[in-house]
């Protein structure tokens, strides 16, 4: 399994600390000159700021330069955030200057840094919107059967054509050569022990969320003081007026533009599930007031670039007001950054941001820290997008319905998981969930693209947080981001062949070799039912179903398994029911002997002997009775490894 961001944070960190200056522990050069404090230069910059990062807090910060004095702003506004905390948290630091058109900013940089307070400067840069040109289809063109909606485990009318959730081959009962069984989350299977919890919290850091939509309406954090207060008055005092659902970050104001991107990934989060009408959400609940909630974070408008300033205040407003999860589907220009080195090596505003929502974003008694979810970039690129491909972060790549790479997904070293982020070759391999239309009030629409994937894997944590409330399990942030990362199933089998473009010369669609994709997609493809039994603590195991399988136990009994003595497997009518399975599952060989005909999930227990063929106790020298409790998992295809990286 390659989980290469995790597994190497000692390393990269002992590097750090050896050849880069500690900003968290204010120690700079002595000789730092004013060249050393600009961090980043101003190609793709706006000409309109400068950010500075001071040495130390102060709530107040004057500069002259040639007898002008320049408009100095805090970058992130106090509030109600006590003194201590002010002066200890990096973030109070930086502020923001704003420029009269003509200036050079490069020269006035200069100057800027000149100044002994001054510890850092720079440039506000343009981050890009992740959105494929928005060319999908309207959803509801084509009418699901009856037949096959009544098959559904929630009556959401479209919840039908959200393969990506639960891919059975079909499209509404025809086969189709398009999807392979499987290639999903497989959620279904977890929404039988949870739905969603109203306590957690997923920020969308994106276009603005339609929070009036009838299928997200439900599911919006609001801010109740804000929205039983005052207009014009930052009733709250967190530094924002009438921020109610969020705030639009791109036009400094509580007033949310909406939008089709930011939108559609809301709705994969959370759309209100089970409510008869349009889609669900992954963690959307069950119809009953109890899915995780949607903070919108606006900092596009119009698929219009966004700044560095705008995107580092989102990050801290989503930590300071409840947010837990924060889904990003934006990024650096392709090629800006290529290590986690060059990224890290100045921390910039945006490094400070993301370091502050990892510490100080928490569900208390759940997880103590913040996760940072990123889609990896849509440019086909062997290198995914900054700051996504950090390590520290969820960088997220995308596959479509049969299981290949998504052709636009970016991929490579600094990629953690995968996830459906559709693909192009009709309406059906892509992704359905809620959207904006001009013509009506609400609309849903397929899409494609690693903005698509990302929130797939942000639904999933936060349906693995609403889990582990419901059953008051704890983690740190580093296990919880540990267990999404170890949820996932083999996706390198499937990096074959890919069917290509039409050839008019041929008539003809080709095949494309895509086995470039091998090992470079991350650990493997996220599993939503396996996230939850982590969660849980129960191991699961992968039966095909339709023949007799021999099924090696040793990832739950060790390697020595096949020599162990067991004593029995125990699973009631109703668990066989489940899966189809009309005789009793045996041990032959040290092997699980099972037979299901059904897909679906199921509960069995196995006990085994461990150190000798019977039990001591007694007057003779024996072993100990070992039981384990598994979760069958019942489907047509698995992954060749049974389930297991």
């Amino acid at each position: 399994m390659k989980i290469n961001k995790l597994l190497s944070i000692a390393l990269v960190a002992l590097t750090f600390e050896a050849c880069t200056t500690d900003a968290t522990n204010n120690n700079v050069p002595q000789q730092q000159t004013s060249e050393q404090k600009i961090i980043n230069t101003t190609e793709n910059a706006y000409d309109s700021t400068l950010l500075v990062k001071l040495h130390a807090y102060t709530d107040t910060f004057a500069l002259e330069i040639d007898g002008d004095n320049i408009d100095c702003r805090p970058l992130f506004p106090a509030g109600n955030t006590p003194e201590a905390t002010l002066k200890s948290e990096e973030l109070y630091r930086w502020w923001a200057l704003s420029l009269d058109n003509g200036e050079n900013i490069a020269k006035l940089a200069k100057r800027v840094a000149e100044d002994e307070r001054v510890q850092y400067v720079e440039f506000n840069e343009r981050l890009e919107h992740l959105g494929e040109d928005y060319s999908g289809e309207e959803a509801g063109t084509h009418v699901a059967t009856r037949a096959i909606q009544a098959e559904m485990p929630f009556n959401d009318e479209y919840l039908c054509e959200q393969w990506h959730y639960y891919n059975d081959g079909t499209v509404y009962g025809d086969v189709s050569s398009d999807h392979t069984p499987g290639a999903d989350i497989n959620l279904f299977p977890a929404w039988k022990y949870c739905t969603g919890d109203n306590r957690v919290i997923v920020a969308v850091i994106d276009g603005g969320v339609k929070y009036n939509h009838p299928d997200l309406a439900a599911n919006m954090w609001v801010n109740q003081a804000e929205a039983n207060g005052s207009m014009g008055i930052d009733d709250d005092n967190n530094g924002y007026v009438d921020d109610i659902y969020g705030y639009n970050f791109n036009d400094h104001s509580g007033d949310i533009t909406f939008d089709n991107h930011g939108t559609h990934v809301a709705g994969t989060i959370a759309a209100v599930s089970n409510n008869g009408i349009g889609v669900a959400g992954i963690a959307g609940g069950s119809g009953n007031g109890d899915g995780c909630r949607i903070m919108t974070c606006q900092i596009y408008k119009g698929g219009t670039a966004t700044s560095t300033e705008n995107i580092a205040a989102a990050i801290k407003y989503a930590a300071d007001n409840g947010a837990v999860i924060i889904n990003n589907s934006w990024q650096y220009a392709k090629g800006s950054y290529t290590s986690d080195s060059k990224f890290r090596q100045n921390y910039s505003v945006l490094m400070d941001a993301i370091k502050y929502f990892e510490s100080n974003a928490k569900l208390p008694g759940v997880i103590d820290g913040g996760i940072c979810i990123f889609a990896a970039g849509n440019d086909a690129y062997n290198v995914p997008s900054y700051p996504g491909a950090y390590y520290s972060n969820i960088c997220v790549t995308a596959f479509g319905p049969n299981f290949t790479a998504g052709s636009y997904t970016n991929y490579g070293a600094g990629a953690n998981i995968c996830a459906p982020g559709g693909e192009n070759t009709s309406w059906a391999t892509k992704i359905c969930s809620t959207s904006v239309s001009e013509e009506v009030d609400y609309d849903y629409y397929y899409e494609k693209g690693t903005s698509m994937a990302a929130p797939h894997v942000s639904g999933c944590a936060a349906l693995g947080l609403s889990y582990a409330l419901k059953i008051g399990k704890s983690f740190t942030r580093e296990e919880f981001q540990n267990l999404i990362l170890s949820s996932v199933h083999d996706i390198d089998q499937y990096q074959t062949v890919r069917t290509g473009a039409f050839d008019f010369d041929t008539g003809t669609y080709p095949t494309v070799n895509i086995e470039y994709y091998k090992g470079q997609l991350g650990a493997g493809y996220i599993d939503a039912h396996l996230l939850l039994m982590q969660v849980e603590g129960t191991a699961c195991i992968y039966i095909a179903t339709g023949k007799q399988q021999s099924v090696s136990l040793d990832n739950h009994f060790g390697d020595s398994s096949e020599r162990l003595t067991y004593l029995n497997v125990e699973m009631s009518a109703t668990e066989m029911a489940k899966l189809g399975i009309t005789t009793t599952p045996t041990i032959v060989d040290g092997k699980l002997q099972i037979k299901c005909t059904k897909s679906g999930t199921a509960r069995m227990s196995i006990t085994a002997i461990v150190g000798g063929t019977v039990v001591g106790g007694s007057d003779n020298m024996g072993g100990m009775e070992v039981t384990r409790e598994f979760e069958v998992v019942a489907r047509q295809k698995i992954a060749e490894n049974g389930g297991w990286l």
